[in-house]
């Protein structure tokens, strides 16, 4: 009688002992894979990562070259030297005059020489609203080191005396052509062809 009473113990014990092992095996593997999971989700952040840093880092280096063609292009060079027409009609330094005589040709320069000596001779230099705004129409190259470009520009002209007070203002609305020859790296604005101009004065815009 206690044989068979013992029996059943055992088999309860051995029963009990087998569902604590299948229970602690399923934690397990239920941890391990939570932890399989968890390593792939971060392997597929790691990697969305990499890709998106590998796409900043192409367009970074699209825009650097896009940026890079524009500065050393025939538009930029003709931009710059519009820059350099103002400054210099703004403030006739001796500085200033010269670098027009770099960024121009000697063609470029007969185009560009009347309207800087009107200033000089009146004592006037421009100020106020003067400025300017320029779009590019066309650009050719007629050859490797050679390059054309028509814009269309509006100039306002408000020039001053030496108390910077107005003498007159004029807005000149004009197309052109430029011609650019390559001058080492740079390019220089070697002819200046005057398409049509109209001036009105700046009260009637």
């Amino acid at each position: 009688m206690a044989i068979s009473t013992a029996v059943p113990i055992w088999i309860a014990l051995l029963t009990l002992t087998l569902l604590v092992a299948v229970v602690v095996w399923a934690n397990q593997r239920e941890i391990t894979l939570q932890a399989s999971e968890a390593r792939a989700d971060q392997a597929e952040a790691r990697a969305a990562t990499a890709e998106a840093i590998v796409t900043a880092q192409a367009q970074v280096q699209s825009a650097t070259a896009t940026a890079l063609a524009y500065a050393n292009s025939p538009e930029a060079a003709v931009d710059r030297s519009l820059n350099l027409v103002l400054a210099a009609e703004q403030e006739p330094t001796e500085q200033r005059l010269k670098a027009l005589n770099d960024a121009f040709g000697p063609g470029a320069m007969a185009f560009i020489r009347p309207e800087v000596e009107h200033l000089l001779s009146g004592g006037l230099h421009l100020g106020g609203a003067s400025g300017y705004d320029v779009s590019v129409l066309t650009t050719a190259n007629p050859g490797p080191d050679q390059a054309e470009v028509r814009t269309q520009e509006r100039w306002t002209y408000d020039e001053r005396n030496a108390r910077d007070e107005r003498a007159r203002c004029l807005i000149e609305r004009s197309e052109q052509t430029y011609t650019l020859q390559r001058a080492g790296p740079e390019w220089q604005v070697a002819d200046i062809q005057l398409a049509t101009s109209s001036r009105t004065d700046c009260s009637s815009g």
